[in-house]
């Protein structure tokens, strides 16, 4: 006989993961559309958001992570951290296309040069602020442990994302209207 059944709470729990995975993809999209007035510009972080989700499950097996209500929560927050950098690397290929006329691929080889430094600066100290709680000790510090390296390694996908595949998408997918 099953005394204590947690299976009900982590059902629920994966539930709200993916309806809040929706509803960020929906603000996501609203918000760059909304500022950057291009269907194609809201495409890209929409999909380096699932990139780097997934990315992450794969580490967490590495790391031999399991799938509880710690890492959950870690994942929910990861949702809205992730989606930061793509933004920015859009936002910038953008603004550099319309400020210099270039054709996407060149604005986006001038961005990378540009914001390369500041997407890994702000990887690192966001990074910074998970790290040392993987180094807590006794049963309360093992929970916590799955928390943080959920949500550095979650981070660290998003700013690899945001300097290897966010860059070739705004490549490939953006056009430049302003020249």
């Amino acid at each position: 006989k099953i005394s204590y059944d947690v299976s009900s709470f982590l059902d629920a729990s994966i539930e709200k993961v993916v309806h809040t995975l929706a509803e960020a993809f929906v603000l996501v999209a609203l918000v760059v559309f909304v500022f950057l007035g291009d269907w194609r510009s809201t495409l890209i972080p929409t999909l380096a958001v699932p990139v780097s989700l997934v990315g992450t499950f794969i580490f967490m097996q590495i790391f031999g992570i399991t799938i509880n209500l710690i890492t959950l929560f870690a994942l929910v927050l990861a949702i809205g951290i992730v989606v930061d950098n793509a933004i920015v690397v859009v936002e910038a290929v953008h603004a550099k296309m319309a400020e210099e006329h270039l054709s996407p691929y060149q604005a986006t080889t001038k961005v990378l040069g540009e914001i390369t430094g500041a997407v890994i600066a702000i990887t690192l100290m966001m990074t910074a602020v998970f790290v040392p709680v993987a180094f807590m000790t006794g049963p309360v510090g093992i929970f916590y442990r799955q928390f943080a390296i959920t949500m550095a390694t979650a981070i660290v996908l998003s700013g690899v994302v945001a300097l290897t595949l966010t860059p070739a998408l705004c490549a490939m997918i953006l056009k430049n209207e302003h020249g």
